[in-house]
């Protein structure tokens, strides 16, 4: 895959530098991102997968957002105290699948904090790369996900999990 020259796993020098820019540049973006979406990211990261799907496993919703079962858990139930998320019947034999899906009020709470959520994206990225850029910067992360995932076993359940839980160009959460 890479072409690296330490067999023993070790950062060289430039590696080290450049991870050093990726970790540093990463954060000042996630939190100048954040600065502008008043929820937290877990919040709302959960509601975007959740607008995008008819209905979700808790344990897909979990796995979907690589955020823990037990976070997700918790999550839910406060998120369908609010109103904004309902569980629904599991269908066939596995009654002890909890199903979950977001409500009308779910939708219209996550939409402006996906609104703000692109308008930062398009400032704090798009607008400062080129159409090119973006589109290899993207690539990139898009085949470290699916090598890592391929690595720990996850390729089919990722793909099935994207598929369903991330919106082609076209669509848009209602």
């Amino acid at each position: 895959m890479g072409d690296h020259d330490d067999a023993a796993g070790v950062l060289n020098g430039r590696e080290r530098e450049l991870w050093h820019e990726f970790v540093g540049g990463g954060w000042v973006l996630y939190r100048a991102v954040f600065r502008e979406i008043d929820q937290s990211s877990a919040d709302w990261r959960l509601l975007e997968v959740l607008s995008y799907a008819p209905r979700m496993r808790i344990s897909d919703l979990a796995e979907a957002t690589q955020i823990g079962l037990s976070t997700v858990s918790r999550q839910v139930s406060r998120f369908m105290d609010r109103g904004v998320v309902e569980r629904v019947d599991a269908e066939g034999d596995d009654t002890r699948q909890k199903w979950v899906r977001i409500t009308d009020l779910g939708r219209a709470e996550v939409a402006p904090i996906l609104e703000a959520r692109d308008r930062a994206v398009r400032r704090l990225i798009i607008d400062r790369l080129s159409p090119d850029e973006f589109e290899q910067l993207c690539g990139l992360f898009g085949t470290l996900g699916r090598r890592i995932a391929e690595d720990e076993g996850q390729a089919r359940s990722s793909s099935r999990l994207r598929a369903s839980a991330v919106p082609s160009r076209s669509h848009r959460p209602r």
